[in-house]
């Protein structure tokens, strides 16, 4: 059984849009900041031959509110800051009584170079 902990997340407004010479920006704004429960940490390294790809998975469990409902509704809108990462949501799955909602959320580092 795996330990679980609450700590404090920041949620984020993701705005995708293009610069005047055409280039593909991403703005992370500061929307609120809460406690979430977090829990199934997963760090991963896969090697191959040419890089080393690091992937990291985590669990964040919260409350049901009007605001975690626009996030389940429109999860690429939204990311999670939490121990100065950046974390992208990528699925959220809601308990059968509507009390809490999972978000599964990733964060991918930079590929390296073996």
């Amino acid at each position: 059984m795996a330990i679980s902990r609450y700590e404090q997340i920041e949620v984020n407004r993701v705005t995708n849009s293009v610069n005047e010479i055409g280039q593909y920006t991403t703005t992370i704004t500061s929307w609120f900041a809460t406690r979430a429960l977090v829990h199934s940490v997963k760090n991963s390294l896969n090697i191959t031959k040419e890089e080393r790809i690091y992937t990291d998975l985590v669990n964040f469990k919260l409350n049901f509110t009007p605001n975690i409902q626009s996030i389940v509704d429109n999860q690429p809108l939204y990311s999670i800051t939490w121990r100065s990462h950046d974390w992208r949501i990528d699925s959220a799955v809601e308990a059968d009584d509507r009390m809490s909602v999972t978000l599964y959320c990733y964060r991918n580092d930079p590929i390296v170079p073996v």
